[in-house]
């Protein structure tokens, strides 16, 4: 949902396929509509009309697993107040009793697929793409956060081992401002479930391109400004351990509109790296909505001084037929402003389908042209079980 390698790199320039939108005009228009338009439903995450990311996740900025109120929330046929777990009795009363409160959830996602283009099909297969057991548990104004998932490493004969994506200490110093600390997700751009996204992808946030950090979360009315300095993946060669900070600063409308920056830097023995990002959450008439963003970044090799940079973007239109049931299309681009990277343009029809509070089905056809290679044709059905 790696960027760090550049797979699929071509040598010699490669031509530059057209633009399927115009993305950058594009959300300008939807960032004025965000300031207007209402829907009578939203999706989930946070058109769902039950609160920012905040509220549903243990993370500030969204993403891991949901906190107890955030499953309960999967349940369309309810309706919900604020989220008791987010709500802290500040300032702190010394005097009262401390009660640690425990949340434990499971993430499981399976993916059947059958993939196709003019060299080669893969499938019908099965592929477990996370089996993820996690948790916090809280104590006054302390969070402690982990997750623990069966990960095999690279190499044929290598073993399934446990790995933890994610583990992390939270304090709450005040309402809306709190300080994180360990090996989270790195505040860039548009989060979104969908790690495999152009924008997602070639940026540094697939399913295991976490940072150790120090992460500074601020949560105003209509405001959100989260900053980290990070070290990088500190398991990995010191030549691949990014160190470096990111921004992202969003100003929120009612409904889960917003339209946000992002700024990032690092540099390790072997690369320097800037990136930046614009993107909007857009509540649209109709039980409609839009997602969009664009990103660029630039990479110089230390060595060679050689520079690779490039430019991505993505649009996601979707309505809500039911309040459980979402139906979006969705369009990617990505191509190279500098250097010898593959040109790609993707377009997808999909669903979205809570079929129950435990259960959610999204299958998807997906349909990518490559500069160079084949057109490719995929389809496939995430099985998704959340408890």
């Amino acid at each position: 949902m790696s960027r760090r390698r550049n797979r699929g790199a071509l040598s010699g320039a490669l031509p530059v396929l057209p633009m399927p939108v115009r993305l950058v005009p594009l959300l300008l228009v939807l960032t004025i509509l965000a300031c207007s338009a209402r829907a009578s439903a939203y999706p989930q995450l946070t058109f769902k009309g039950y609160g920012t990311c905040a509220d549903c996740h243990h993370s500030p900025t969204g993403g891991g697993l949901p906190n107890s109120w955030g499953r309960s929330s999967l349940d369309v046929s309810s309706s919900f107040g604020t989220s008791d777990w987010a709500a802290q009795e500040l300032p702190y009363d010394p005097a009262a009793p401390v009660v640690p409160r425990v949340d434990l959830g499971l993430d499981v996602r399976l993916l059947p697929l059958l993939a196709g283009d003019g060299d080669a099909t893969i499938g019908p297969t099965l592929i477990p793409m996370l089996m993820e057991l996690g948790g916090a548990v809280a104590l006054s104004r302390l969070t402690l956060y982990a997750t623990l998932t069966p990960r095999k490493q690279a190499g044929s004969g290598a073993p399934v081992t446990p790995f933890s994506r994610e583990h992390w200490l939270g304090v709450t110093v005040a309402r809306g401002l709190g300080v994180r600390a360990g090996r989270l997700v790195l505040p860039f751009g548009l989060r979104q479930p969908d790690h495999t996204q152009y924008v997602r992808e070639d940026f540094g946030f697939d399913k295991y391109d976490q940072s150790y950090a120090l992460e500074l979360d601020v949560q105003l009315e209509g405001w959100s400004l989260f900053g980290a300095g990070f070290a990088g993946d500190l398991r990995l060669p010191p030549e691949l351990q990014e160190r470096g900070a990111a921004l992202t600063v969003s100003r929120e409308w009612s409904a889960g509109g917003a339209l946000g920056v992002s700024l990032l830097g690092s540099s390790s023995t072997a690369r320097d790296r800037l990136a930046g990002s614009l993107f909007a959450r857009v509540p649209l008439p109709g039980a409609a909505y839009a997602l969009a963003e664009v990103a660029t970044q630039q990479l110089r090799a230390r060595a060679t001084q050689a520079r690779f940079s490039l430019l991505a973007e993505y649009l996601r239109l979707g309505w809500f037929v039911r309040p459980e049931l979402d139906l979006y299309v969705e369009l990617g681009h990505r191509a190279p402003l500098e250097g010898n990277l593959l040109s790609k343009t993707r377009a997808g029809l999909g669903a979205s389908w809570q079929v129950f509070q435990w259960f959610e089905l999204i299958p998807q056809l997906l349909v990518e042209a490559r500069s160079g290679l084949p057109p490719r044709t995929t389809g496939m059905a995430q099985l998704h079980f959340i408890y």
